[in-house]
């Protein structure tokens, strides 16, 4: 009988000591082979968390200053003789909300619903925009 006889057939053919110590062997290296995928997966998730646990527990810790709050108030202002928008801005903007005074006066001509910074004129009144840290009741 050749080996591929003897496989299909249905008589269970008498196996060697050794054959089944290898046997038993290939599926004990199978299996710690899959058990120690399984553990270095688990090690390196448990790795990657605890990184980025203590990395954002960090960055928080770094940042103890506190953020000053600013309000946003209105006021209502008469026009004296000789006083401009510039001259207003240079007075009333703050320069953390207002990069430039162009921005600053491009707000109070929104705000007035006027044409141009130059339609104001002395005893025009107008509502400002001023920043302050105070809260006012």
């Amino acid at each position: 009988m050749n080996s591929a006889a003897l496989r299909n057939s249905d008589t269970t053919l008498p196996v060697s000591k050794w054959d089944v110590r290898i046997r038993d062997n290939k599926r004990r290296r199978k299996a710690e082979i899959r058990r120690n995928f399984v553990l270095f997966i688990l090690a390196a998730g448990f790795i990657c968390i605890a990184v980025f646990g203590i990395n954002s527990i960090v960055s928080r810790a770094g940042d103890t200053r506190e953020e000053e709050i600013s309000f946003k108030y209105y006021k209502n202002i008469c026009m004296e003789p000789g006083e401009t928008l510039t001259s207003i801005a240079h007075t009333y903007a703050d320069r953390e909300h207002y990069s430039t005074t162009d921005k600053y006066i491009q707000e109070v001509v929104y705000m007035n619903h006027l044409e141009d910074a130059d339609a104001v004129a002395a005893g025009d009144y107008l509502i400002i925009p001023y920043h302050s840290n105070k809260l006012l009741k």
